[in-house]
């Protein structure tokens, strides 16, 4: 299928993910909450074209205080995308 992947973490080359994003030919990124709000605010990862946001480990993202980039990620999403919580465990 040739579908080609980006994985964008904190503490890893930042620039090489931008030039990565930026160069296109990128299906499907994997990233942190805080490095992917990286890539969005630097124009690097364009959003207009996302289809689908998957967030692992939901209920632990949102109480280790990653709850303002979360946020800011969806703020500059399409209105029409999918999105996809999962989580091995909820609290009630």
């Amino acid at each position: 299928m040739k579908i080609t992947s980006r994985c964008c973490i904190g503490g890893t080359d930042a620039r090489a993910d931008r030039d990565a994003l930026r160069n296109g030919g990128v299906q499907i990124v994997v990233g942190t909450p805080g490095r992917i709000k990286d890539m969005i605010e630097k124009k690097a990862l364009r959003t207009d074209f996302i289809k689908v946001i998957v967030l692992d480990e939901a209920d632990e993202m949102l109480s280790r205080g990653f709850v303002e980039e979360v946020r800011a990620i969806f703020e500059n999403l399409p209105g029409d995308v999918q999105v996809c919580l999962f989580s091995a465990t909820m609290p009630p």
